[in-house]
């Protein structure tokens, strides 16, 4: 192999393989930024301070910002700090102002908009935006003035977020701090204290999983397995928290907007997950996802339902009449799942998560699985259809303009919205917007997965080890591994590798078959000997601890194959 004989290094590879993927499907990622859009970009000049004062910019540079991001970032897009001022809290969120010096309709715009997102690989960022702007001008640099569009957040004494205000600003940063920096550090305990409390009465589900991280610099490849803590939940929280907030500001004056929107489970899916409880024991059944609208009766939601199937043909209906029972609602809520409904549908998710932790462990696996797999993915919508995984009516992208082009337009709605001008970018616009920047983040995403399977398979290839976050001083050696099944389609068994979420592999099914016919049952839940006559002749089931052990790596696919030890 290239890899065993030293021609080709570590970073090369990745470039090969991300080339590849280009070949099959043309890619506006390209791997180095246009040299002339480079060239405008550098020759656009640092802040000056006066000119953006008298341009009527609010000086906001004695609040003490700080940024908290990881250790390799070099992007600072957001910076925060906590104000307590006789008995009240104000929390504050500087973002970059990438709309002041990328202008609609210009090249810098129209190169940022076919990228619409900036992808991160083990051995390389592909920007959306010149360096000029992503490491300098946009970045929120310690000690040095920058333009930023600030929203300040007055938390009620429920620990609900209060008045909202928006400011194009000139703020200066204290310290540009890491996570790690942040959890050791006692002046952030007020700011994590106040992320905990904006959570508590939070209703979501607890998805959080362990995340694989390789690095690779030149030939040399490291690997470490991260889990969240207070400090990353705490950011989250708080740039949750504004793209909520702005969504709000912004959907109250009806501005074409790029909505992040997700959607709650399909009732069918929900209703192939019951059967799979059913069939294996576990006294879990999920009641089906309700589609009442923000504001709507039961009445109208049952003639909203029974229109739908008029209209897709299945049944015909006259003298149906749908009423509008929204009068009062917002015109950008309408569209919007009924919270209480939405409510519903994730405590009785929550409930199965909880009712999952009583069992054990290999049946817990399998609902924790299950329930995942329910989600669907988000995506950019020119409706407003609601956030169910984070269960809030209104919710934007504003908080990361550098790596993102919906949070760009956002910024230059809000822009229009504080100047009273006519909004930038129609709602015809905004349709073409959404669609493009979904399509782009979900490639985006994809290729992120290759490369990160490519580097870590890489990685073992070489008899790497894995770093682990949580005990950094444990190594573990990658031959045998205490692996649990996660699925099961024919001919494949999926194993969850460290049982943790973050390493996946397969094994084909004709590893254990000793010359039997095996297959999985309606369901995925076990795997069975089609040739034996007992119905209980149960070769493997779903959850399943069944240690393996590494049989090849596919560096070309991304994909471990696995074989029984």
């Amino acid at each position: 192999m290239l890899i065993k004989s030293k021609r080709i290094n570590a970073t090369e590879l990745l470039d090969l393989r991300l080339n590849h993927l280009r070949t099959n499907k043309p890619s506006p990622f390209g791997r180095n930024y246009n040299s002339r859009l480079s060239d405008i970009a550098e020759r656009i000049p640092d802040v000056d301070v006066e000119h953006a004062l008298k341009e009527g910019r609010t000086d906001l540079r004695h609040l003490p910002f700080v940024t908290i991001d990881p250790k390799t970032a070099k992007d600072f897009d957001d910076a925060v700090c906590l104000i307590e001022e006789e008995g009240k809290r104000t929390l504050w969120v500087a973002i970059a102002d990438v709309a002041h010096y990328i202008e609609p309709e210009t090249l810098l715009d129209d190169e940022a908009k076919a990228r619409a997102t900036s992808v991160y690989l083990p051995h390389a960022v592909l920007p959306m935006l010149p360096s000029r702007l992503s490491d300098n001008l946009c970045s929120l640099r310690a000690k040095v003035p920058r333009l930023a569009m600030t929203v300040s957040m007055e938390i009620e004494n429920d620990c609900t977020i209060g008045n909202v205000a928006a400011f194009e600003s000139i703020i200066e940063v204290q310290e540009n701090l890491s996570y790690e920096d942040a959890l050791d550090n006692p002046k952030f305990q007020n700011m994590m204290d106040l992320a905990e409390e904006l959570r508590r009465n939070e209703i979501r589900l607890n998805l959080n999983s362990a995340e694989l991280r390789p690095r690779v610099h030149e030939d040399e490849i490291t690997v470490n397995v991260k889990w969240p803590n207070k400090a990353t939940e705490m950011i989250e929280t708080f740039m949750v928290a504004t793209n909520n907030s702005i969504g709000i500001l912004l959907g109250e004056k009806n501005a074409p907007l790029p909505w992040r929107c997700h959607a709650p489970p399909d009732a069918p899916e929900v209703e192939e997950l019951n059967a799979k409880f059913k069939n294996m024991g576990i006294n879990i059944e999920l009641p089906m996802p309700s589609v009442k609208k923000f504001g709507q009766s039961e009445e109208a939601e049952l003639a909203s339902m029974l229109g739908d199937w008029a209209n897709s043909g299945n049944i015909e209906i006259s003298g149906l009449e749908n009423s509008n029972d929204q009068d009062d609602v917002a015109q950008y809520l309408k569209n919007v799942l009924d919270p209480d409904a939405r409510k519903d549908i994730l405590i009785s998710l929550k409930e199965a998560q909880q009712k999952a932790n009583d069992l054990k462990s290999a049946t817990r696996r399998v609902v924790d699985h299950g329930l995942f797999y329910l989600l669907q993915r988000a995506i950019y919508s020119p409706e407003n259809l609601g956030h169910f995984g984070l269960n809030l009516n209104a919710y934007v992208h504003f908080t990361s303009p550098i790596r993102r082009y919906a949070d760009l337009v956002v910024h230059r709605q809000l822009k229009s919205f504080l100047n009273e001008e006519d909004w930038v970018h129609s709602e015809k616009e905004i349709t073409e917007i959404s669609e493009q920047c979904t399509a782009n983040s979900q490639e985006a995403k994809s290729i992120e997965w290759e490369l990160v399977a490519n580097a870590f398979h890489l990685h073992l290839l070489r008899g790497g080890t894995i770093g682990s976050v949580e005990n950094s001083q444990e190594k573990l050696e990658l031959k045998q591994w205490p692996a649990r099944v996660v699925g099961l389609r024919n001919p494949w068994i999926f194993l969850d590798l460290l049982d943790d979420g973050a390493i996946r592999g397969k094994l084909h099914v004709s590893q254990l078959g000793d010359g039997r016919q095996l297959s999985t049952d309606e369901f995925g839940l076990h795997l069975i000997n089609e040739n034996s006559k007992e119905s209980d002749d149960i070769i493997l089931s779903l959850g399943q601890k069944f240690p393996c052990r590494l049989r090849g790596l596919d560096l070309w696919s991304g994909e471990l194959d696995l074989a029984p030890i």
